[in-house]
């Protein structure tokens, strides 16, 4: 039964530049260094948010053992970092979104953490969000994928990749066939100019700050979940 679990990894440096997008060949930078190193490239460089590290295909040469930093931010609500090689204790008011190529994974870290840099001169696209509300649920324009409104669900309760994929199956609301989103869906929806969670409740109800299954799986025991939104 797939499980879901987050994977933070640490390594070393150099560089590859593939089209407009710039990836470094090493784990040294905190997100505020990766974000210069990214600026120093040149006019219009910056470091990647998710939404633009995921319009990249799945063939981009990222390098599978490292993580890379995007630019996205949350408040950390004074999370504590724990012992080991994540810290000592100690209290951090901002979390970084970072990106794992291997698993297609983000993953929340503390902003010193030392991992690689995803660098563009692309001009940031502006990401259209789209949506419509209708007694059916919320409709995604620009996609045209209607989603369940978690309103109409028990907000708390918790699911295996199994249980949650086969309530969605089994859905039969207003004649339509259901399922599980793939992680490329659900990152659209995401958002982080809102936070716990980065998403907009106004059109998808109130959520609970938690991780949220996708379709897709690694392997016959792990699935990719949507890390906290």
């Amino acid at each position: 039964m797939p499980s879901a679990k987050s994977l933070y990894i640490f390594l070393l440096f150099p560089f590859f530049l593939w089209g407009e997008t710039h990836l470094a060949i090493i784990e040294d930078f905190t997100q505020e260094s990766a974000g210069e190193y990214c600026r120093s490239l040149g006019n219009g460089w910056h470091l990647m948010s998710i939404g633009e590290i995921y319009t990249l295909p799945q063939t981009a040469p990222f390098n599978p053992k490292y993580s890379y930093w995007s630019s996205d931010q949350t408040a950390a609500d004074n999370s504590e970092i724990g012992t080991g090689s994540e810290g000592d204790g100690s209290k951090t008011s901002m979390l970084g979104y970072s990106f794992y190529p291997k698993e297609r994974n983000i993953t929340l870290s503390p902003t010193w953490k030392r991992i690689s840099a995803a660098c563009t001169d692309e001009v940031k696209p502006k990401r259209i969000r789209e949506y419509k509300i209708t007694p059916m649920g919320t409709i995604d324009s620009y996609s045209n994928i209607l989603w369940h409104s978690l309103d109409a669900t028990d907000k708390r309760t918790k699911y295996t990749y199994d249980d949650a994929k086969e309530m969605c199956d089994n859905l039969t609301l207003y004649g339509k066939s259901w399922r599980l989103p793939t992680i490329e869906e659900l990152y659209r929806i995401v958002d982080y100019s809102f936070t716990r969670p980065s998403v907009d409740m106004k059109f998808f109800g109130v959520m609970m700050q938690r991780y949220y299954w996708s379709s897709d799986t690694l392997n016959e025991k792990e699935a990719y979940v949507v890390v906290k939104l």
